[in-house]
């Protein structure tokens, strides 16, 4: 019988415990935190992200992908346009509001572009929406600007690739993982902006 050398046991035990170590902060440091994507309620109903989403007739087909896609998930999901046809700039103002004052945590608006909806829930305080027309720029909007709405042009964007926007856009933390600012810079320029906000809404009232 052949005896395995115990030495040669332990080291092959450690080289698994060693690798596992390295896998999980390889995971870690990818912003792959499980804790924090969607903020995803379990079995004994933790808290999860509340979304607000809507359409015009143009982008309703492809918030009903999105919409599907994301309750599959097992997503709280608010839809404004469910039953009710709405122009762009209805989605953009009902949308934009209850992100401004708070009452859900992200929100998705589509119209046949994106940019009118996109237009209108900018003009709320508090509101950072993005017009993105690709993962990476879905992905870039939550790292390096925090946004909280995202907005898809129906006419644009296959279905296929508005799934993929919409999870990059919900799993993607801010500020941490861009390698062309350090997460202390982009925390302070947003923080700048935030502060900007009261002075542009007193330069524009006195427009």
């Amino acid at each position: 019988m052949i005896r395995f050398p115990f030495y040669i046991f332990t080291q092959i035990i450690n080289y698994q415990i060693t690798s596992f170590y390295i896998y999980s902060v390889f995971l870690y440091n990818s912003n792959i935190h499980i804790q924090s994507i969607y903020m995803l309620k379990n079995k004994k109903g933790a808290n999860i992200m509340k979304i607000i989403m809507g359409a015009d007739p143009s982008g309703l087909a492809l918030k009903n992908e999105v919409k599907k896609h994301l309750l599959n998930k097992g997503l709280e999901i608010t839809d404004i346009t469910e039953d009710d046809d709405q122009a762009y700039y209805s989605v953009g103002f009902e949308v934009g509001k209850a992100i401004a004052n708070k009452k859900y945590d992200r929100g998705f608006i589509f119209c046949g572009t994106g940019m009118g909806v996109n237009i209108v829930a900018n003009k709320f305080n508090g509101v950072y929406s993005a017009l993105c027309e690709s993962i990476e720029t879905a992905t870039l909007s939550r790292k390096i600007n925090n946004a909280n709405v995202l907005a898809m042009g129906g006419l644009i964007i296959t279905p296929y690739l508005a799934k993929e926007m919409a999870d990059a856009f919900l799993e993607t933390d801010f500020s941490y993982g861009f390698s062309e600012g350090s997460p202390e810079y982009l925390q302070s320029a947003y923080k700048t902006i935030q502060n900007l906000e009261p002075t542009i809404l007193k330069e524009n009232n006195s427009l």
